[in-house]
């Protein structure tokens, strides 16, 4: 039998070795966790699952059969990275959506990993089964967008430095800056709020202050940064003109607004995902009561896990990941105008480790009939949270195939017309449709009576201009003269 001397009160505690309680349920269950994941995304996904604007735009950068398509100076490569060891082959969308599915599951495990050793083994993989099991989670589970992938190398950084911290290895090192770079390379302004915190917590805490493990997470932070910053000098002006320009500061620019704070309970509800860009609060609905319960409860149930977790002399651990979720939130509410649940998701997943820390922590805490008790109110609650959230999913994700199926149709009902010859296609959102055909794109709303420079430089290549609208161009447009073709929609 094993005992653990414990640092007298008022004491510096010393540095905490690895939790040696048993791991192998903790790891088994964790790859349950990831397994379950990739079989929810397999059950509800609709096939085919058309890609959104975004999507297109990443898979083109590195789909070598299509033409690049506009890249704002918003964006980062990191996504495209993910994406090319599949999208160079040119799949179709099946294989894309499978994938991500598989991408995201496994990574939502190594994310998870290290925190086996860090806090109580069964927190790692409650954390992961609460964040997987959130219905905007599972909806991005398939995509190619980049938060989830924030979310998942967040998690991943602040775990490796800490176990880095506990054991130092090079290897462990490695990791660290690897993990570091990633979150960086997908969204190197979301970066900072992540990585800053460790630095500071370093300072504050002497046994977090562990110089090869912060130098691997700078070294990582500056390589994730550099492609952005060789790409702002090419192509937007330098880094400072990049990150002024108004793609990156959102549509309205940056500014304080409380407004935000009703607008993501009604994003939770699933209606709509967007908000309020011209519109008024009124405009996105009626405040949902149970998302906003849910959306309460979240913050409350992670500040009791940092006072359980400072009972156990694991305070810094849950502060590192807290600090970063509070920082991330707090930024996101400087977009009043441009609002996504999406910007969210490295917030829950960080999170998700100080609730299911707090969780694991009261049945810990609990003697006899009360701990039954306490383990059986913890599971009804796991219950009432993934039900509902999965049948959340379920509709949200069958609504997005509905919408983006008719432009899979549209793409079939022009490839012939097109024949395979280089082409242009016109319409008011032709990206993914673009992608679809292996054509370049130009944005019209409304045909003017003067082509587009880009279609009057296609025309001069020679190039088959198509042009996919609504309703009829209006007359003396460039497009007044053109054939017309019935597509069903």
């Amino acid at each position: 039998m094993a005992t653990v001397a414990t640092p007298e009160k008022g004491a510096e505690p010393p540095d905490l070795p690895p939790v040696r309680s048993p791991l192998r349920g903790g790891r088994g269950t964790l790859v349950v966790v990831g397994l379950l994941f990739l079989v929810v995304q397999l059950v509800l996904v609709p096939r085919p699952l058309g890609l959104a604007t975004d999507e297109a735009t990443y898979l083109a950068m590195v789909d070598p059969s299509v033409p690049e398509l506009y890249w704002s100076s918003s964006r980062a490569w990191g996504v495209p990275v993910l994406a090319a060891p599949i999208a160079v082959f040119s799949p179709g969308l099946g294989v894309i959506r499978l994938y991500f599915s598989v991408l995201s599951s496994c990574l939502l495990i190594l994310a998870f990993w290290p925190w086996l050793r860090i806090l109580h083994p069964a927190v790692a993989p409650l954390a992961a089964l609460l964040f997987s099991t959130t219905w905007f989670t599972v909806w991005f589970g398939p995509l190619v967008m980049p938060n989830l992938y924030v979310a998942l190398f967040a998690v991943a950084v602040i775990g490796l430095f800490l176990r880095c911290v506990q054991d130092p290895r090079w290897w462990r090192a490695a990791l660290v800056a690897t993990a570091a770079a990633l979150v960086a390379l997908v969204r190197p302004t979301d970066s900072v709020l992540v990585i800053v915190p460790i630095f500071v917590c370093a300072l504050v805490v002497p046994r977090l202050r562990r110089l090869g493990a912060l130098g691997a997470v700078a070294v990582g932070e500056l390589l994730g940064w550099l492609p952005w910053v060789m790409e702002a000098y090419a192509r937007f002006g330098g880094p400072l003109a990049r990150l002024r320009s108004g793609e990156s500061a959102g549509p309205g620019g940056l500014h304080v607004s409380l407004a935000n704070v009703q607008i993501y309970p009604r994003l939770l509800d699933g209606i709509p995902t967007y908000c309020c860009q011209r519109g008024s609060l009124a405009d996105a609905g009626p405040l949902p009561l149970l998302p906003t319960l849910w959306l309460v409860a979240i913050p409350m149930v992670s500040a009791v896990g940092l006072l359980l977790a400072a009972r156990q002399r694991r305070l810094p651990e849950l502060l590192l990941v807290c600090v970063p979720a509070g920082l991330l939130a707090a930024f996101y509410l400087l977009l009043p105008s441009f609002t996504a649940l999406r910007f969210l998701l490295p917030v829950f997943a960080l999170l998700s480790l100080a609730v299911a820390g707090a969780l694991v922590s009261m049945i810990q805490l609990s003697q006899g009939k009360r701990r039954k008790a306490v383990a059986a109110v913890i599971a009804v609650g796991l219950v009432a949270h993934v039900g509902p959230m999965l049948y959340k999913a379920d509709g949200m994700l069958h609504r997005m195939g509905t919408v983006r199926t008719p432009a899979i149709r549209i793409a079939a009902a022009i490839r012939p017309l097109i024949g395979g010859r280089p082409c242009l296609l016109v319409g008011a959102a032709p990206q993914a449709l673009g992608y679809y055909l292996g054509c370049e794109v130009q944005t019209v709303r409304r045909p003017s009576r003067r082509p587009p420079a880009r279609v009057r430089s296609a025309t001069a290549r020679g190039l088959v201009r198509v042009a996919v609208l609504r309703k009829a161009p209006p007359p003396g447009s460039y497009l007044d003269d053109e054939r017309d073709e019935s597509i069903p929609a």
